[in-house]
């Protein structure tokens, strides 16, 4: 069996710190347009990109949040006409309180469903209120999850995805640091521990120093290694990957059967009945 799908993320230039809204949704848009180009099944883009640069941050805020369906409606026909998944990332307001959030539409441009990131960075919570719930999102080829920039650190998060036998989890981020090896390294990290696909979008600026957005749009496979990546330069990371590869479990015989690959290896291993330690209140 094989599901071969063209995956494509994105690394969103960066030109200044004084951006608009009108200017990174146009750059966002002409994005999608050449991921479908490129025959893409699924395009991500990185974290509430229509807010980020721009330098008057909270009145770019209200501005987003007050126009949340008729961006996610520009973005719908554009997926529908490129009959393309798309995840975007933007701020979203419901009731009195704002959050992260990323939307999920199909490839007709309907909104399948929403991830509100649930791991705050410090600071953020003052704008932003947090979410509670990991939902998986179906779609022709498979199963995938979100979760956004602060998540990553938190390896439950990609932990309940796997446990919800996702095929891929997206990482729209606005991260650079403390540093791109840090980074990609807990990105590796999920991949490895999960045995699924992990895809990273992220920002660039150009040239690329330390503490500047770092790009890194990238696709790392199961077996930890990065099969396509932007590097430090804005543009679009793309690949076909065959989701039912997997990566085979080194025993023979009868454990062989049993383990056919090293997923089933290490979730058929796990021993939850001893891991009480993790769900206590700090």
């Amino acid at each position: 069996m094989s599901r071969e799908i063209i995956i494509s993320t994105v690394s969103f230039h960066l030109p200044s710190r004084k951006e608009t809204l009108e200017s990174n949704l146009e750059r966002a848009h002409e994005y999608v347009k050449e991921a479908i180009k490129r025959k893409s099944d699924i395009c991500c883009l990185p974290e509430i990109f229509t807010v980020f640069g721009v330098e008057d941050y909270t009145n770019a805020l209200t501005e987003s949040v007050s126009r949340t369906n008729s961006i996610l409606d520009g973005f719908s026909k554009i997926a529908a006409e490129g009959k393309i998944y798309l995840i975007i990332n933007i701020p979203e307001k419901e009731g009195n309180f704002i959050y992260n959030t990323a939307f999920f539409l199909d490839r007709n441009g309907e909104l399948v469903g929403k991830y509100r990131k649930t791991h705050l960075a410090p600071g953020e919570e003052e704008k932003i209120q947090e979410g509670d719930t990991y939902p998986v999102f179906k779609t022709d080829f498979g199963s995938i999850g979100i979760m956004i920039c602060m998540d990553i650190h938190f390896p439950e998060v990609s932990r309940i995805y796997g446990l919800k036998n996702v095929d891929i989890l997206f990482w729209p981020t606005m991260s650079y640091g403390p540093s791109d090896d840090f980074l990609l390294t807990l990105l590796r990290s999920k991949a490895m521990d999960n045995q699924y696909y992990c895809v990273a979008s992220n920002y660039s600026e150009i040239p690329y120093l330390p503490g500047k957005e770092m790009g890194r749009a990238c696709v790392v496979a199961p077996d930890g290694n990065i099969i396509t990546d932007t590097g430090y330069r804005p543009g679009i990371a793309t690949i076909e990957v065959d989701l039912d590869e997997g990566y085979e479990y080194w025993a023979s015989g009868d454990y062989k059967k049993k383990y056919p690959r090293l997923k089933e290896c290490f979730y058929k291993r796990r021993k939850p009945e001893t891991y009480g330690e993790l769900v206590k209140i700090n």
